[in-house]
């Protein structure tokens, strides 16, 4: 009788974090898995989640090569004029958003993040607003909705039910355009 060993190849790259609870894990464009950690994770326990998730990391990668048709190429003069369109339009929908929901922003920050749309950070009871100028690229409609979406944030600083009921407040559609920045992030900038 002859037995056969398959070993699977392990490459990845991990990042550890004292504030990470949970095992995270992402493709990156390249086909680089990323796992996120906590700090004290055991190396035997970040091999088992990948293999667990092969099957998963092979979807992704077989998604990024079907991929190769949605890329957008930008020029330096394209970026920079996206970044200043993305000030002006950007703040002035936080500034229109901010009088509807009652809240106020300490500062509009416009970012090169290529992972998020926005973010909100809180700082001494204070709130600054970071939008990507990769905004600019989705419709109208779904930039209102990462606006409300960050200014939300301001009420309540997390992901809950009531942080959902204040978007639907402003934006009852909030789930079609939700959906529509998601189809987006497939595809990619360079």
């Amino acid at each position: 009788m002859v037995f056969a060993f398959c070993r699977i190849k392990m490459e990845y790259k991990i990042i550890k974090d004292n504030r990470r609870k949970k095992l995270a894990m992402y493709v990156e464009k390249d086909g680089t898995v990323i796992i996120k950690v906590p700090k004290w994770t055991r190396k035997s326990l970040i091999e088992r989640f990948y293999r667990e998730n092969i099957i998963w990391i092979e979807q992704q990668r077989e998604k990024l090569k079907l991929q190769k048709d949605n890329f957008i190429t930008l020029s330096e003069n394209d970026i920079s004029a996206l970044k200043s369109r993305a000030k002006t339009v950007l703040s002035q929908k936080t500034e229109y958003y901010s009088r509807i929901m009652g809240v106020n922003p300490e500062s509009i920050k416009i970012t090169s993040a290529k992972k998020r749309w926005g973010s909100c950070r809180r700082c001494a009871g204070r709130y600054s607003i970071c939008y990507s100028w990769r905004t600019m690229l989705l419709s109208d409609r779904a930039q209102d909705y990462i606006v409300v979406h960050e200014l939300a944030h301001i009420k309540h600083f997390n992901h809950s039910t009531a942080f959902y009921m204040e978007i639907e407040k402003i934006l009852p559609n909030w789930k079609e355009l939700e959906k529509e920045t998601d189809n987006f992030k497939d595809i990619y900038l360079y």
